[in-house]
């Protein structure tokens, strides 16, 4: 298995809040794919996403690294609620920092990660950035957003073509580190269903891809993509959404050879920006 990463300021913005981390854990044969979309207006985006992204990484690393793991005795339920305390452990941190310091309020962060355990993907997301899983000639979005946009479309009160165009998509309804508390959900994917599948490949990526570039040109990417080339395909994704606009910040991690248990890490986690990114701001509200 291969892991690519890479994120872009877009062409609108000043400065990128959006994080990310591409991580092999050789002790356990465990990798990790991590995306985090930050918000706050003029000064906390950038500190939320790079804050979860550590703290996260450093809590499912400990856990990857624990006799449980190494000696493959982790169960499904050990490593769900470890992913769950890490997104915990990632939402205090967040929302104890912009306690301490008023010029942070209201800052958050989207968080969506995979870790490949064996021959298990489990994910875990918070906001509206996204998983995807592209395999057989089908791109299926795993995750589910929380958003204003996904609460309508579930309530029945705009359609998905109406959703595509509404004009407050960015708002989200549930962010790490603008509560005391937040609940994340979790999925588990068995990847020896892809084994005659060599193109399957898992897609994280913040909004700024999957709010403005339409599923046939992601797939399209991907399709053309060969086995040895997800480095290719995250820049022409990126250059994709900057193509319809650049209106946000992109990032896109790619896991690719997903059959695979071997892995090789290309790219590295984005550094925090010195400064947030100017725009449009994604914004939190509660339902």
């Amino acid at each position: 298995m291969n892991l690519y990463g890479k994120t872009d300021i877009g062409r609108r913005r000043k400065n990128n809040q959006d994080s990310f981390v591409i991580r092999r854990f050789d002790e356990c044969d465990a990798l990790l794919g991590l995306v985090c979309d930050g918000m706050g207006g003029a000064s906390g985006g950038n500190i939320a996403s790079a804050l979860a992204c550590e703290v996260f990484c450093e809590r499912v690393g400990k856990f990857l690294c624990s006799d449980k793991v190494k000696n493959g005795t982790a169960t499904e339920g050990d490593i769900t609620s470890a992913l769950a305390h890490a997104v915990t452990d990632a939402n205090g941190e967040v929302y104890r920092r912009a306690d301490k310091d008023k010029t942070l309020k209201g800052m958050g962060t989207t968080l969506v990660a995979a870790v490949v355990i064996g021959h298990i993907l489990y994910a875990v997301n918070v906001g509206d950035s996204r998983l995807y899983l592209w395999a057989y000639g089908n791109l299926t979005q795993i995750t589910k957003d929380h958003s204003l946009v996904q609460y309508l479309l579930d309530s029945g009160k705009i359609t998905a073509e109406e959703a595509k165009n509404y004009p407050n998509r960015n708002v989200i309804t549930r962010a790490v580190g603008t509560e005391r508390s937040i609940e994340a959900d979790i999925f588990s994917l068995d990847l020896s269903i892809l084994a005659d599948d060599e193109k399957a490949c898992a897609l994280l990526c913040s909004d700024g891809l999957s709010a403005y570039v339409d599923q046939n040109t992601i797939i399209d990417i991907l399709d053309g993509m060969a086995q040895e080339d997800g480095d290719r395909a995250a820049e022409e994704l990126i250059s994709a959404a900057n193509e319809a606009g650049g209106v946000d910040n992109i990032t896109v991690v790619l896991m690719t050879q997903i059959r695979g248990e071997n892995a090789a890490v290309m790219g590295s986690a984005a550094e925090p920006a010195a400064e947030p990114a100017a725009g449009e701001d994604k914004t939190d509200g509660n339902l």
